[in-house]
């Protein structure tokens, strides 16, 4: 039986992967740094992201530079309308109303600054819980920030549901033992989502039931 959902941030609940786009090729610009493959970063980590890039040859501080992108970042936001995503709020008022205790966690940004953005679109107060990568030694893919929120939770993986839109949250919560449904619009990544580890895909959050 389901006690807890938890949501993904970036991708999932706000529509915020345009913005770390136009974010990762001004970066990059202003750093006079060639784009690098280094995988899919999808849904990992920000500060295992510039590490990524450093290990290409970026060259500064960690915490500089992770300071630097998210300024970056959060310039950008300020033009974005209807941030959130379709779904968002119909499956969290869903959750509430069938009492279950809802969760957040994300790579991307501290818990204040999630706070903050929540508060900003009113929605703040359905979460119990909320768990930034920063909080632990590594983010997505890795199953650390699951594990953390498991903890503040005060619950086992096994009455938790998770919702990820990405392979590396995917494949953070399997990690930590949580059954994860991926939300993704498009279908080949719905496939890559079931592959990860999903155990239902849909392509939007209204058409989820709880």
């Amino acid at each position: 039986m389901v006690k807890a959902v938890i949501f993904d941030f970036d991708g999932l609940l706000f529509n915020t992967e345009p913005v770390w786009g136009k974010t990762h090729d001004e970066f990059l610009k202003q750093h006079d740094f060639s784009d690098v493959d280094v995988g899919d970063t999808t849904g990992i980590g920000l500060r295992d992201f510039i590490l990524l890039l450093k290990g290409e040859g970026l060259a500064g501080k960690t915490d500089e530079l992770l300071e630097e992108y998210r300024k970056i970042f959060y310039e950008k936001m300020r033009d974005q309308q209807d941030i959130l995503m379709p779904g968002s709020l119909e499956i969290l008022e869903k959750a509430r109303k069938n009492g279950l205790t809802i969760a957040l966690n994300s790579g991307g940004h501290t818990e204040l600054k999630l706070r903050e953005m929540l508060g900003n679109e009113n929605i703040l107060d359905y979460f119990a819980v909320i768990v930034s990568s920063d909080d632990v030694s590594r983010g997505k893919p890795a199953p650390g920030v699951y594990l953390e929120t498991l903890k503040k939770l005060g619950l086992e993986a096994e009455v938790c549901l998770a919702f990820e839109d990405s392979i590396n949250g995917v494949k953070s919560a399997v990690g930590a033992g949580v059954s994860v449904w991926g939300i993704n619009a498009d279908s080949d990544w719905r496939s890559d989502l079931i592959k990860a580890g999903a155990e239902k895909v849909y392509s939007s959050l209204g058409e989820v039931e709880l």
